[in-house]
């Protein structure tokens, strides 16, 4: 009874920790680990995780990536300048030809494109910002998770190896009865039978921690020679009496939410951007001109205006963003099933941490049956 309790129990952390997971997560501060053998924490093992594992790092690089194309997307606002250089050695009257042109363009009109690339930039920015914190919340879940797992199993093959020694001394007494034939044959195959289930069971629980442990090892970058000691993670959590509080959690903090707005502000960007391309695109530009050749021999400063407009494709640009407003649906749409996929999982969540909950209760009000039988046993 007390072995299930404490099964129970480990069951019951799991999953209480999931879904308080799935709602917020409040990152811990970092703790370094130096000491060989040395306890770790959960909140050593999130941190010891956060702050190396290549998922936070391959975020953090995009964030910064989209940092560089938004100071990009900026400098679209301000003036281009450039030269282009030309001299060769040529047959006929004149034996050399040099060109050289200089330009100085600054975009004055562009039917907002350049507006609507800053303005998407942004969102990808934020975006990005927002997929760094998931990483770290999806990893911080993760080590939770698995650092629950490797108590369990530890647990389990305690108790495995606790039956293993109990059958082991059964078989001994019951092979002595069976040789003195005071039991049949049939017994001592029942009792070995038993003796062979509980090493299986031995060996399961053995391997699937030590499998764990090593997962859990190469997560928060500890080297697999030194020794891992971790905590028990203590009591379980009441949990709230309404599962919307934990939705209500879970909109306010998750990333999810948010990061399915800004996909949709990015395509409507995309949209406005091809859109922009219907208007004409006006700058003010300023060149120098030097030409060499046979005929030829300039050497002026041009100063005016540089303008283009695309004004019919053949439907070309009109099915661009047709499609574009279908894509910005699909991406609604997208966002919605998952919001409610992750909303289900943590009603899923929350309904079993109660059933565990209730599980434990049952074997607390058993045991006290059970000791207070034994008592009045004692006292008759």
């Amino acid at each position: 009874m007390k072995r299930n309790k404490r099964m129970l129990h480990a069951i019951g952390l799991l999953i209480i920790g999931i879904l308080l997971s799935h709602t917020v997560y409040a990152e811990p501060g970092e703790v370094a680990l130096e000491d060989y053998g040395r306890l770790v924490t959960l909140e050593h093992a999130i941190s010891k995780t956060l702050k190396d594992h290549a998922k936070v790092k391959h975020a953090f690089e995009r964030l910064e990536k989209e940092k560089a194309l938004y100071q990009g997307a900026k400098a679209e606002f301000l003036p281009k300048f450039g030269t282009q250089l030309f001299g060769a050695v040529a047959t006929g009257d004149k034996r050399t030809v040099s060109y050289f042109d200089t330009f100085l363009e600054q975009p004055l009109f562009e039917g907002g494109k350049s507006v609507f690339n800053k303005k998407k930039q942004k969102v990808r920015v934020e975006s990005a910002s927002l997929k760094l914190e998931e990483a770290k919340l999806d990893l911080g879940l993760y080590v939770r998770i698995l650092y629950a797992e490797v108590l369990k199993e530890k647990e389990l093959t305690r108790i495995a190896q606790g039956e293993v020694k109990e059958l082991s001394q059964a078989y001994e007494r019951t092979n002595v009865l069976f040789q003195k034939e005071i039991i049949s044959r049939y017994d001592l195959i029942r009792i070995e039978t038993l003796l062979e289930k509980a090493k299986a069971a031995l060996v399961k629980h053995k391997e699937s921690y030590d499998y764990q442990l090593s997962v859990l090892m190469q997560t928060i970058g500890v080297d697999a020679q030194e020794s891992l000691e971790l905590e028990l993670l203590g009591e379980i959590p009441d949990l709230m009496t309404d599962i919307s509080a934990y939705l209500d959690l879970s909109r306010k903090h998750d990333p999810l939410y948010k990061l399915s707005s800004l996909q949709i502000q990015e395509k409507e960007f995309e949209k406005k951007m091809l859109q922009a391309e219907r208007w004409p695109s006006v700058s003010l530009a300023a060149k120098w001109n030097v030409y060499q050749d046979v005929f030829v021999d300039t050497d002026r400063v041009m100063v005016g205006v540089l303008g283009k407009w695309n004004i019919w494709d053949f439907g070309r640009l009109g099915s661009q963003i047709n499609a574009k407003a279908h894509e910005i649906q699909e991406t609604k749409w997208a966002g919605t099933v998952e919001i409610q996929e992750r909303e289900n999982e943590t009603r899923r969540l929350y309904h079993e941490a109660r059933t565990v909950s209730e599980k434990i209760r049952l074997q607390d009000a058993l045991l006290k049956e059970r000791d207070e039988g034994y008592k009045n046993e004692k006292q008759d």
